[in-house]
């Protein structure tokens, strides 16, 4: 779910989703679907997970239903996928409300849906899936959300499930700075603000996710999938130290000056190269 977030951040963070992501997830995720799976995105953005994932899932035939409640992210989407498809000298062509993307041995057909999860998971129609992914949607929404989206996923029939790039918390610099953890408590504490399901689980979400799913009886596995950010992730790493420095100073207006002083030290260690940056992360795969 995106809706914090513009498509630029996005196009920054895939090449980071993609390294880090837990490959074996994504090949047992495959495995146990049929041979023309019908798949569902939460919180698409632009579409990232069907960009990440079809060339790993061993499926000829993959339909792709994208949910976002973002109507400009969407809007977005149809340019990602054809970018995608041009890289990869494939064509993809609109038909029928969808883009069908081809090659000589796979088809992939995606349909975008604007829906808000957060009001609206029965009419999803999950039953109606073969799987369900979601990629960066679970530190933004509620317990309470959680354990409704649980029971609902057993009574579609425990889809199996692939649940990728879930904030955990663990957020760390290579060189330090004095008030990092000054920064780090208040940008966590920030995470756990209303997004639109209620108090945002933010880095308890992986064990959040995990007991629940558990709970209503799926098999569990979880993986770290950790981005490492080096000299050559600039842009991304300076990104991330904004997003920190203004919901710092969000929760505490007062230290504005002291988070500001914070992100021009982190700036210029980034920029020097002297300092690199890792945010801990948690994948999820789970079946019946």
């Amino acid at each position: 779910m995106s809706n914090e977030f513009d498509a630029d951040w996005l196009r920054l963070r895939d090449p980071l989703d993609e390294v880090a992501r837990v490959a074996a997830f994504a090949w047992g995720f495959g495995r146990v679907l049929p041979a023309e799976p019908m798949l569902i995105d939460l919180g698409s953005g632009t579409g990232n997970n069907v960009r990440q994932l079809a060339l790993k899932l061993g499926r000829a035939q993959q339909d792709w239903t994208l949910i976002e409640k973002d109507r400009k992210l969407l809007a977005k989407a149809p340019g990602e996928m054809q970018h995608w498809a041009e890289r990869n000298g494939w064509t993809l062509k609109e038909q029928r409300r969808a883009y069908h993307i081809s090659c000589e041995d796979m088809g992939i057909r995606v349909e975008m849906r604007s829906c808000d999860i957060a009001r609206n998971l029965t009419d999803l129609g999950l039953n109606q899936y073969d799987g369900i992914t979601a990629n960066a949607l679970f530190d933004l929404v509620s317990a309470p959300w959680v354990e409704s989206f649980a029971d609902e996923l057993a009574v579609a029939g425990y889809p199996p499930l692939l649940f990728t790039l879930m904030v955990d918390g663990r957020v760390a610099f290579s060189t330090p700075d004095p008030d990092d953890d000054f920064v780090l408590e208040r940008f966590h504490a920030h995470m756990g603000k209303d997004k639109g399901f209620g108090p945002a689980l933010g880095p308890a979400a992986p064990a959040a996710l995990a007991k629940a799913l558990s709970r209503v009886g799926y098999k569990v596995e979880q993986g770290k999938s950790d981005w490492a950010i080096g000299e050559k992730r600039l842009a991304a790493h300076l990104a991330l130290l904004d997003f920190h420095a203004k919901a710092a100073t969000e929760m505490e207006p007062a230290a504005a000056g002291r988070i500001g002083e914070w992100q021009q030290r982190r700036q210029a260690m980034a920029r020097d190269g002297i300092s690199g940056l890792s945010v801990g992360h948690m994948d999820i795969f789970a079946r019946r």
